[in-house]
């Protein structure tokens, strides 16, 4: 259990045997642990010199634990600081790498990318190895990782600080599930902004990898090209911060600031809106909200009759006017990579 802090076995066992409070010789933990005694000697010193461990004067020597919440929690940051450094030293190792094959083979500023899983675990470690940024553009087909499970890490990005900006196609909204993922993603604090269309599948991480298919529009996702820090990963990255200009920002539910009441609109006209608003038809609203397409005619007529709506575009201007659809405004304009 305690390996991950640097802890052998025969640390392990004479640490839990202390644990308890007591103060025992190194005959009592022999009894207690089962290990020989050279062993907890050595154990026993190793642990003095981490700090979790105290020896008390007098004789025979005697051992007792150190509050844990203390102890370990210098051992947490001494290990956090390893990760650090090992880190470091893995990104100028990459460098390193990278300039040598530059300097052989321009071919090493891509790599092709074959198979689902090889395509997969890329992603994943885009995902996982960015320490700023994440940018996509978002599209199907999906990698699907070993165990069936997409390539997403919106939660573990947001727990270690990372910003995450996506574009989608307003035609990939149409696919069942999608504007649910989209909003799930968006409340670990993904920034999302949507498009007519489109134009290509893209992630890059932190401006220093990108990752595009190898063919431009697939039908199954089994091969990638992996970009590095080249001039074409520079026009990828301008591609997409021109592209997130030209998009308008996703509002979840589309209510903003929306005025609740009596008279405001029920979760059915609420939800009908927000996908209204983001130019879906009748039977793409019916495939994301699991209806019949009657349903959803039935239910967007007798909105625009409740609005005195005559067409979509017054309906939309009218619920605005009611305080029933106030489009977040969209934000300043933002250096790539800046932090807000």
């Amino acid at each position: 259990m305690l390996e991950v802090l640097g802890l052998d076995h025969g640390q392990e066992a004479a640490y839990f045997a202390l644990l308890d409070g007591s103060a025992l010789g190194l005959d009592e933990l022999v009894g207690r642990t089962g290990l020989e005694a050279d062993i907890l000697k050595g154990a026993l010193t190793r642990l003095e010199d981490g700090g979790l461990v105290s020896r008390l004067t007098g004789e025979p020597a005697r051992w007792t634990v150190l509050p844990p919440e203390h102890a370990i929690e210098v051992l947490l940051l001494a290990r956090e600081r390893d990760i650090r450094r090992v880190r470091a030293l893995t990104q100028w190792l990459g460098e390193k790498h990278r300039k040598g094959r530059i300097g052989q083979d321009a071919a090493a500023l891509i790599e092709v990318i074959t198979g689902p899983e090889a395509v997969a675990r890329c992603g994943q470690q885009l995902f996982a190895g960015a320490e700023r940024e994440v940018r996509g553009i978002d599209a199907p087909p999906y990698a699907q990782a070993g165990d069936g499970s997409s390539v997403n890490s919106s939660a573990n990005m947001a727990s270690r600080g990372v910003r995450s900006r996506f574009i989608y196609g307003r035609d990939n909204l149409t696919l069942p599930g999608t504007i649910g993922r989209i909003e799930r993603d968006m409340a670990y604090g993904e920034e999302v902004r949507i498009l007519p269309r489109a134009p290509m599948k893209i992630i890059m991480a932190d401006g220093q990898a990108g990752l595009i298919p190898l063919v431009a529009t697939p039908q199954v996702l089994d091969s990638c090209i992996l970009v590095r820090p080249s001039a074409l990963l520079d026009a990828l990255s301008a591609l997409f911060e021109t592209l997130w200009q030209q998009a308008q920002p996703y509002v979840p539910d589309g209510l903003g600031a929306a005025v609740a009441g009596e008279d405001g609109p029920t979760e059915d006209e609420r939800r009908i809106l927000s996908l209204l608003a983001l130019g879906l038809s009748d039977d793409a609203i019916a495939r994301q909200l699991g209806i019949g397409l009657r349903t959803v005619q039935r239910r967007v007529q007798a909105l625009l009759v409740r609005l005195g709506a005559g067409s979509r575009f017054q309906a939309g201007v009218l619920a605005a006017d009611r305080g029933w659809w106030r489009p977040t405004p969209r934000p300043r304009s933002q250096a790539p990579g800046e932090r807000v």
